[in-house]
């Protein structure tokens, strides 16, 4: 298969009340803390749905607490990786530092070398944490698990099959997302939050394009959490009206037939054989 970035542009716009899944997702980012997650919670339930064959499913406010839940691992398992790799991150700016502090101090050459060697070694830092984020976050979120989104083999086999593919549509999407977001502080402020919701689509959508390319060059599938694929909002079982639930039916037993010409005793005990 070939990943598509017009078909994840797309994506947000192609259900009944896409309008009301844009409005959900730009309200979420307005809310601190909590609305990332929630949005996150929500795109991963719709992807997720979706390739199990379900319609793709628009933001309903009501379930609002639902998408919360969703969100909730994967966001931990990424925060906790960060935490991880940015001491790394912290350190590889020290030559962006030194060499800046030896560019005023008149060594020019020597610090404007150290800045650009620097810049990149964070630059690669980057790159380096967002290759482990993916496969992290993915994994946590579809099982609804903290501890499964650090399995190592998964993990490596994910940035192995497909981690550059991904890197290089994600930056794509920045790019692509930087002129839009431009547009929307000029669109009185508010059309910033229409390009985040709509890009944050797009990104799980070439994410989840690249999970499927990743099980089409022989990755492991990943066990759907069956809390995250349910259908919210369905009726209850009509409640039993009965004081007691029905055990089961009691078992019918044929009656013991004698054999030959064997008949009981007249005192109950075993028969007489002839």
């Amino acid at each position: 298969m070939s990943i598509s970035l017009g078909a994840a542009l797309k994506d947000i716009f192609k259900t009944e009340k896409k309008w009301m899944t844009i409005l959900g997702l730009s309200v979420s980012t307005l809310i601190p803390f909590i609305g990332p997650i929630v949005s996150m919670g929500f795109v991963i339930r719709r992807m997720a749905r979706e390739r199990c064959g379900h319609e793709a499913e628009d933001f309903d406010f009501n379930f609002f607490g639902e998408y919360l839940k969703y969100g909730l691992w994967p966001f931990l398992a990424t925060f906790v990786l960060s935490l991880v790799m940015i001491p790394l991150m912290l350190v590889l700016m020290v030559p962006m530092m030194i060499g800046a502090g030896m560019a005023e101090g008149g060594n020019e050459e020597m610090g404007v070398i150290l800045a650009i060697v620097g810049f990149f070694l964070y630059f690669g830092a980057i790159i380096l944490m967002m290759l482990f984020s993916f496969p992290v976050m993915l994994r946590s979120g579809l099982m609804m698990d903290f501890k499964c989104g650090f399995f190592w083999g998964f993990i490596c086999s994910f940035i192995k099959k497909v981690g550059m593919s991904l890197i290089g549509y994600y930056i794509l999407l920045v790019l692509i997302a930087m002129p839009m977001s431009i547009l929307g502080y000029l669109a009185l402020f508010v059309g910033v939050y229409v390009v985040v919701a709509w890009i944050q689509v797009a990104m799980n959508h070439i994410l989840f394009q690249h999970y499927d390319l990743y099980l089409e060059r022989g990755g492991e599938p990943i066990q759907f959490a069956t809390d995250l694929i349910k259908e919210l909002g369905a009726p209850p079982p009509p409640p039993n009206r009965g004081t007691t639930s029905p055990g089961p039916l009691p078992t019918q037993t044929e009656p013991d037939i004698p054999s030959g010409d064997s008949a009981p005793s007249d005192s109950g005990g075993s028969a007489s054989q002839p």
